[in-house]
C-alpha cells in the first residue's frame, strides 16, 4: 500500500501528524481531514489545508499592506523554487513547519494525483495567492461590486476546489459548479461575519454600490455603525448567500457518491444556518453539530483519529444540521 510505506518515512509522518495537529483545535471543522474516507487524499489534504490556513492566519494579522506583501512574496518564492525541483531552502533564520507541509503536499500531488488533477490543483493555489495580494492592497478601501466579488470568488471557490480534488472527493462533472456555489456563500458569509473584526484592521466588506443604494456616506465618521443599523443591506446580501447555497445543494442531490453527496448537503446547511437561524450575522460562528461528541471520539494521536474518524464519516454526515421545517422555510424565501 503506498500510504503504508509514505508513513514509515520519518518525515513524511511528521509533516502529516503536525499539520493535523495545527488543525485540529482551531476555530471550525478543522479536525475535518480526518474524516476524508481516503487515507492519501486525507493526509495530502491535511498538509495543503494546514500551509493555507497558517498563511492566511499570519495576514490576517494587523501587520500593514507592506508586511503583508512582503510575507506573501517571500512564500511565493519558495513555492516556485519547490515547484522547480529546489531543495527546501533556509529563508531568514529557519525554515518553517509550513514550508515541510508545502513540500509534501506538492510530492503527493505530483507523485500520486493525475496531470488534469494537478493542472486544477496548482492553478487554483494561483488564484489563492493572487486573492491574497488583492485582499492586502483593498485595506482602507471601499470596492465596487464586481470587484469585491472577483475577490470572493477567488479567496473560496478556489479553495473548495483544492479540497475536492486533494480529498479525492467524487463530484462527477459537478465539481467546478458546486465550489462556485459553496465557495461563494461562504465567502459572502465570512465577510458579514468578520465584518466588525475586519473593519477595526481597516477591511471593508461592503460594496460601493451598497453603501449608495443604503443612502450611506463613505466619508461618514459613524459608517460602521450604521451599516450595522442597516437592515435592508444585510437582508440582502443573506438572500444573495442562500441562494447560492440552495444551488449548490440541488447539483449535489445529483452526486451518486453517498459521502460526496451528505459532504455538500452538511456544508450548506453550517453555512445557512445563522442567517436561517436569525442569529446576529456579524460575530456569529459555524456550528457542526455533534463537532463537540467528534473531539471527544477522536483520540490526541493524530494518526489513531484518522483510522477513527474515516470509518465513522458516513455516520457524521448523515446527521442534518438544521431541521426540515428551516430548509423548508429556506426554499420557501428563494422561491
Amino acid at each position: 500500500m503506498v500510504n503504508s510505506s509514505l508513513l514509515n518515512k520519518p518525515s513524511y509522518y511528521f509533516s502529516v501528524y503536525s499539520a493535523r495537529k495545527f488543525l485540529r483545535k482551531r476555530d471550525f471543522l478543522h479536525y475535518g481531514s480526518q474524516l476524508v474516507p481516503e487515507r492519501l487524499g486525507s493526509e495530502t489534504w491535511s498538509m495543503a489545508w494546514a500551509y493555507i490556513r497558517e498563511i492566511d492566519d499570519i495576514i490576517d494579522r494587523n501587520i500593514g499592506c507592506d508586511k503583508q506583501l512582503d510575507i506573501l512574496s517571500r512564500e511565493w518564492s519558495i513555492y516556485k523554487d519547490i515547484l522547480d525541483g529546489s531543495s527546501l531552502k533556509v529563508y531568514g533564520e529557519r525554515i518553517y513547519i509550513r514550508h515541510l507541509w508545502m513540500t509534501q503536499f506538492l510530492e503527493n500531488l505530483f507523485k500520486y494525483y493525475d496531470s488534469e488533477e494537478q493542472k486544477i490543483v496548482l492553478d487554483s493555489i494561483e488564484k489563492l495567492y493572487r486573492s491574497a495580494v488583492l485582499d492586502s492592497k483593498r485595506r482602507g478601501k471601499v470596492l465596487p461590486l464586481h470587484k469585491l466579488l472577483y475577490l470572493t470568488k477567488l479567496k473560496a471557490v478556489y479553495f473548495f476546489k483544492i479540497f475536492f480534488i486533494l480529498g479525492r472527493l467524487n463530484l462527477n462533472h459537478y465539481m467546478d459548479k458546486i465550489s462556485e456555489f459553496l465557495g461563494m456563500g461562504l465567502g459572502l458569509l465570512d465577510d458579514l461575519i468578520d465584518l466588525i473584526y475586519d473593519w477595526r484592521i481597516n477591511y471593508i466588506n461592503v460594496s460601493l454600490e451598497e453603501l449608495r443604494s443604503a443612502g450611506l456616506n463613505v466619508n461618514d465618521k459613524h459608517l460602521l455603525s450604521k451599516i450595522l443599523s442597516n437592515k435592508d443591506i444585510f437582508w440582502k446580501k443573506s438572500l444573495q448567500i442562500l441562494r447560492v447555497l440552495l444551488s449548490a445543494r440541488i447539483l449535489a442531490l445529483q452526486v451518486k457518491d453517498p459521502i460526496a453527496r451528505n459532504l455538500v448537503l452538511r456544508l450548506t446547511e453550517v453555512f445557512a444556518a445563522p442567517i436561517l437561524q436569525g442569529k446576529p450575522i456579524p460575530g456569529s460562528t459555524y456550528l457542526f453539530r455533534g463537532g463537540k461528541i467528534l473531539m471527544n471520539i477522536l483520540p490526541e494521536d493524530e494518526m489513531k483519529a484518522y483510522e477513527i474518524g474515516h470509518k465513522i464519516v458516513r455516520k457524521v454526515l448523515a446527521i442534518p444540521q438544521i431541521s426540515p421545517m428551516l430548509v423548508k422555510f429556506w426554499i420557501k424565501i428563494i422561491g
